[in-house]
C-alpha cells in the first residue's frame, strides 16, 4: 500500500519587476519631475523681472535726460533766432511775449521747432521760490507757464490763468 504523500514544493516568491532597472526607472522619473519644475520657476522668475525692468524704466525719466534737454533748450532760447527770448541771461520783454503767444496758440509746431523730445513748461521764478506769472498779451490775462498743460508748478497746472 502505498500511502499517500504529500509533496511540498517551496513556492517561488513571484517576480513583480516588470524590468529590471525600476529603480532607476524611479530616478529618472524624479530627476524629469524636478528639472519641469526648475524651468517653470526659471519662466516665471524671467517674467516677473522683465516686468519690473520694464514698468520701473517707464515710471521714472532718467534725471540725467531731463537735465540734458533742460539745456539743450536754454540753448534752443538763446540761439534760435526765430524763437529766442533770452540774451546773456536777460530776458527780452518783446521776444518773451511774442514767443508766450506762439506757445499758447500752437504748443506742438513749438516743440518740434525747439528739438524737444519730451513736453515742458517755461515759468518764472523769483529769488525765493515763488511763482512770478506771465502776461499773456493776446488774451489778456496771467498765465503760471507757457507749455503743457499737464505738467504741474506746484499745484497749478503750467498754462493756467489767474484772475487779477
Amino acid at each position: 500500500m502505498v500511502k499517500n504523500k504529500r509533496v511540498l514544493k517551496k513556492r517561488r516568491t513571484p517576480n513583480l519587476k516588470v524590468s529590471h532597472n525600476k529603480e532607476s526607472e524611479k530616478m529618472e522619473r524624479g530627476q524629469v519631475w524636478s528639472v519641469d519644475v526648475l524651468l517653470a520657476v526659471v519662466i516665471f522668475v524671467s517674467v516677473i523681472l522683465i516686468f519690473y525692468v520694464t514698468m520701473s524704466s517707464r515710471q521714472k525719466p532718467d534725471i540725467k535726460e531731463l537735465q540734458v534737454e533742460s539745456s539743450s533748450l536754454k540753448l534752443e532760447l538763446e540761439k534760435n533766432n526765430e524763437l529766442s527770448f533770452i540774451l546773456n541771461d536777460q530776458v527780452d520783454e518783446l521776444k518773451f511775449q511774442a514767443f508766450v503767444d506762439n506757445a499758447t496758440d500752437n504748443y506742438a509746431a513749438l516743440k518740434q521747432k525747439l528739438g524737444v523730445k519730451g513736453d515742458f513748461c517755461i515759468f518764472y521764478e523769483d529769488a525765493e521760490g515763488y511763482i512770478i506769472p506771465i502776461n499773456d498779451s493776446t488774451n489778456n490775462r496771467l498765465l503760471v507757464g507757457v507749455g503743457n498743460g499737464n505738467i504741474s508748478i506746484g499745484i497749478d497746472p503750467c498754462g493756467q490763468a489767474i484772475t487779477k
